[in-house]
C-alpha cells in the first residue's frame, strides 16, 4: 500500500548555487520550491551558494548562505581553526532509493 506522504524532489546541485522543488503524491501538479534564500534584505534569492561549512569534527554545520556568514563571522573572531568550509563543491550522486516506514 503506498504511503500518503510520498515525496517527491528535485534537486539542483550546481557547481555555483544549488535549489530544491518538491511535491507530494496526493498533489503532484502543486511543485512548491524552497522559501527565498536571503541574500540580502533587498535581493532574496531562489538560489543559494553551494557552500558547505563543518566543523572542527567535520561534522556538517551549514550550507549556502549561512555557511558563508558563519565562517567569516568565525574569521573576524580569529575562530576559525579547524573548521572547514568549502565553496563551488563538486558532488558525486548515488541514484539509491531510500525506504521511510
Amino acid at each position: 500500500m503506498a504511503s500518503p506522504h510520498t515525496v517527491v524532489a528535485a534537486f539542483d546541485i550546481g557547481t555555483t548555487s544549488s535549489c530544491y522543488a518538491f511535491s507530494l503524491q496526493n498533489g503532484p501538479s502543486n511543485v512548491r520550491t524552497n522559501a527565498a534564500w536571503i541574500k540580502t534584505a533587498e535581493q532574496p534569492s531562489y538560489r543559494a551558494p553551494t557552500c558547505v561549512l563543518l566543523n572542527p569534527d567535520e561534522e556538517f554545520d551549514s550550507f549556502g548562505y549561512k555557511a558563508e556568514e558563519r565562517y567569516v563571522s568565525l574569521s573576524n573572531e580569529g575562530q576559525e581553526n579547524g573548521w572547514r568550509f568549502f565553496r563551488h563543491v563538486k558532488l558525486k550522486l548515488y541514484n539509491n532509493e531510500v525506504k521511510v516506514s
